[in-house]
């Protein structure tokens, strides 16, 4: 590629300018004129640009070079100067050899990798021969892969059903007006593509935690009240009620990327499933005498021990936009204390709105 090829020839070019025959010359050559005009965005012309500017910069080094081997001939120039001003002007010669590199890596792209390969050969008299070869063929991209971080919002729904539209919001303190609930996950996924079709299998590994907020209302379990299972208003000035339980989940999705490098416009469909790991509940209030308090306590809290469902989203590049449904309830009834009934249990399921990247 040209990239490779291009460093090649830095090495090579710097250890022909170091050998005693280059300081004889005054300039090298210029490199040979195309026997027929390219047109303006044709390989060759571009080849031969970037011809010219070697050419230049290997023509403008041998010359500061020729003239610092006379004043060490002349004894113009004392040895630790002569050192310093030799590596100055190979300094040089590296930087702008690395700007050709990065112009070079810039067609490549822009021109969708067609060239594949650039001779560059230097001979005794640092003749440079530049040849675009032929268009290949174009690489289809078969993996991506990287850390994909999630960040949404959630609410509780009264029934388990992608269709939003028929479906309502949990009323009520379990979901309080002015609330903030919020998704975050983050996962090593791994994307194949099928063959040489635009479907791709995607799949990962990570954790998602599932925040929900209660606000003025503390969540209780085993009331003194008797059978019920629900949120009381606190007796402090709450700030902040909330519940996180964190799942390791795994999820598996069909995707639709026609691109060929996996770029471009996506669709995607798939489940998702994970195992409960743990869960925490912190509360945020004023005391007097005390100011702020935040008191935090982990735990399961009869949390739903398996966390299941389906995802959508549509993306652009690593950007991505989605849904995300649970068809598990937050908290399991079978395991709820004897206290409480679980017909008193709310019944409502998790539904996510959410925004992912791909880190890397």
């Amino acid at each position: 590629m040209v990239n490779t090829t291009i460093k090649a020839f830095t090495l090579s070019a710097i250890f022909a300018l170091s050998g005693a025959k280059l300081w004889a010359q005054d300039a090298p050559p210029a490199p040979p004129v195309p026997t027929e005009a390219p047109t303006a965005d044709s390989n060759a012309t571009r080849a031969a640009r970037m011809s010219t500017e070697i050419a230049a910069a290997i023509s403008e080094y041998s010359k500061d070079m020729a003239a610092l081997q006379k004043q060490i001939a002349d004894k113009d120039i004392s040895k630790e100067d002569a050192e310093r001003r030799r590596k100055e002007l190979s300094k040089r010669l590296e930087d702008r050899l690395e700007a050709i590199e990065e112009m070079a890596e810039a067609w490549a792209d822009n021109l969708e990798e067609s060239i594949e390969n650039l001779e560059l050969n230097l001979g005794e008299n640092l003749k440079l021969n530049i040849e675009p070869s032929a268009p290949r063929k174009k690489k289809i991209k078969k993996k991506i892969d990287g850390l994909v971080v999630l960040i949404g919002t959630n609410t509780l729904m009264n029934t388990a059903s992608a269709d939003y539209s028929s479906t309502n919001g949990y009323e009520g303190s379990w979901n309080p007006e002015g609330t903030f609930s919020s998704t975050f996950g983050v996962y090593d996924i791994d994307q194949r593509r099928m063959g040489t079709s635009p479907f791709w299998i995607r799949t990962g590994f990570g954790a998602t935690i599932y925040s929900y907020n209660f606000g003025q209302s503390l969540l209780q379990f085993s009331p003194p009240t008797g059978a019920q299972f629900e949120l009381v208003s606190s007796n402090v000035e709450l700030r902040r009620s909330t519940l996180s339980m964190t799942y390791v989940e795994i999820p598996l999705a069909l995707v639709i990327n026609p691109s060929r490098r996996g770029k471009g416009l996506t669709a995607s469909a798939g489940v998702f499933t994970g195992i409960r790991v743990g869960g925490s509940r912190q509360v945020v209030y004023r005391s007097r005498g005390m100011g702020r308090v935040s008191e935090t306590t982990t735990g399961n809290f009869y949390g739903s021990l398996f966390s299941y469902g389906l995802q959508a989203e549509l993306g652009y590049r690593r950007y991505t936009v989605g849904v995300r449904q649970n068809f598990n309830e937050p908290f399991n009834s079978a395991v709820l204390p004897a206290n409480i009934s679980s017909d008193s249990q709310p019944n409502f399921y998790n539904a996510s709105v959410f925004a992912t990247v791909r880190l890397f």
